[in-house]
């Protein structure tokens, strides 16, 4: 797998699932996988099944190379490989769950929600729901609160309607729509969400108190004494932009090698 995980606890305020990446050849292969449109291939490979390749047109590939070399706006570019990953890696941490998932967003600066799945137990009721929140940032402590602000309206029951939205096309194939029918009432419990900021870190942001001070507020828009519903994914680079540059050319690398396949 393409990347290693260690969990820093600062309860009470948040526990961060923090990951660092070890193959980035790996990582930059699911990437553009999913760029292609090809989610439900990686997640079969994740899960080390043996799905069929794919047969790609190669103006599709030129496509996707164009959006990540010339894209309009290199912040939104990068927004848009950085929910992947988030993506990517909380599909490889809830591998042994029973976890269904919204599919990554397909394009740069998509609205609604970054990323929405579901757990269920072994009787098919609801573990837990996983809301996330993205950001690929130089400017923390502006874009911090704006998912303070997402986050408290989920707790309001302001976007209820888009939870059910985008959870029940997950689960209505599942013997044919009756777990959705049994579970469908509890899709608004508030006990049940659990909130998961993906974001990088920096220097600023590498001893245990300053990622303590990074998350500052998250216990006010999600006020629960139960620290495991509110959570974060975060990786440390020193300088995001540049390292999004470097990885982006190693996607395209690997875009270009299925031209010539």
């Amino acid at each position: 797998m393409p990347f290693a995980f260690k969990d820093c606890d600062c309860s009470p305020l948040v526990i961060d699932n923090e990951f660092s990446i070890e193959d980035e050849n790996l990582l930059a292969e699911y990437v553009g996988k999913v760029i292609l449109g090809h989610y439900a291939h990686v997640k079969k490979v994740i899960k080390r099944l043996s799905p069929n390749t794919p047969d790609i047109p190669n103006d599709i590939i030129d496509q996707a190379i164009k959006k990540l070399n010339k894209p309009t706006d290199i912040e939104k570019r990068d927004g848009w490989i950085f929910q992947i990953i988030s993506w990517l890696v909380l599909i490889i941490q809830q591998n042994e769950e029973i976890y269904y998932c919204q599919q990554p967003h397909d394009a740069p600066a998509q609205h609604g929600i970054d990323g929405i799945g579901i757990i269920l137990n072994s009787d098919q009721k609801i573990k837990s729901i996983i809301i996330t929140e993205d950001k690929c940032t130089t400017k923390h402590r502006t874009r911090i609160p704006e998912i303070w602000s997402e986050f408290e309206d989920f707790e309001k029951g302001i976007h209820d309607n888009k939870i059910v939205n985008r959870l029940s096309p997950l689960l209505e194939h599942i013997d044919d729509g009756a777990v959705l029918e049994a579970i469908q009432n509890d899709l608004y419990s508030k006990d049940l969400r659990k909130y998961r900021v993906g974001i990088n870190r920096d220097d600023k942001y590498e001893e245990l108190k300053k990622i303590k001070k990074l998350f500052k507020g998250y216990d006010s828009c999600v006020s629960d004494a139960d620290v495991s519903r509110r959570t974060a994914s975060t990786i440390h680079k020193d300088d995001i932009r540049d390292w999004m540059e470097k990885f982006s050319q190693k996607v395209v690398d690997y875009l270009i090698i299925q031209k010539s396949i």
